[in-house]
């Protein structure tokens, strides 16, 4: 993204995030992401091309702002005070609540666009982003022997992989059974402890 959402944004700036956030998802609901044009996002805006270029680079970075703008709309987990064996609990829980909190958005998006295709792999990409992110926060350095990186990237998979299972591939599950699922997934790596 060309402009910087972590700092204080003018009223301007939000408005016209907001403009172009509303007209993607908007767009989503009716075709599939491949087939939205940049011309098509400015008209449902309300902005011309240049001011859709003064914030984005392309199609996909105003997604990958979607799907920040979305996840700022619920709480984040604060893995560092929870007990080692529960981090992963937490960090599962903490992403689904987010596609939880947008499960309407969510399906209408199903009806037009794969769980293959290129929206969804950028879904992917940004819940593994926020997990591994998460996991890096939390992973106990001492007790493990394997690099933290490894480990980070092991726990984003699998939390994606249960994730995609359950609210993209329809196989609903309780949380209780996403945290099943997880441990089991993950086992030998987190829950050489007790579980």
């Amino acid at each position: 993204m060309k402009k910087d959402i972590n700092a204080k944004l003018t009223r301007g700036t939000q408005r016209t995030l907001n403009a172009f956030f509303d007209a993607m998802t908007a767009l989503l609901t009716a075709k599939s992401f491949t087939d939205i044009s940049i011309n098509e996002l400015c008209e449902h805006a309300g902005y011309p091309r240049a001011t859709f270029y003064n914030y984005f680079e392309d199609r996909d970075d105003l997604l990958n702002y979607c799907w920040i703008a979305l996840s700022q709309q619920t709480d984040s987990a604060d893995l560092t005070a929870v007990e080692s064996f529960r981090r992963v609990d937490v960090a599962l829980d903490s992403m689904a609540d987010l596609l939880e909190a947008h499960a309407d958005l969510l399906q209408s998006i199903l009806e037009h666009n794969p769980p293959e295709g290129s929206l969804f792999s950028s879904l992917h990409i940004f819940i593994k982003q926020r997990a591994r992110e998460l996991m890096l926060t939390c992973i106990d350095r001492d007790r493990l022997d394997l690099p933290v990186e490894l480990i980070a990237d092991h726990y984003a998979n699998t939390v994606m992989l249960v994730l995609d299972w359950s609210y993209l591939r329809g196989h609903m599950l309780t949380r209780e059974q996403l945290h099943t699922y997880a441990h089991a997934l993950l086992r030998g790596v987190e829950f050489t402890e007790s579980v």
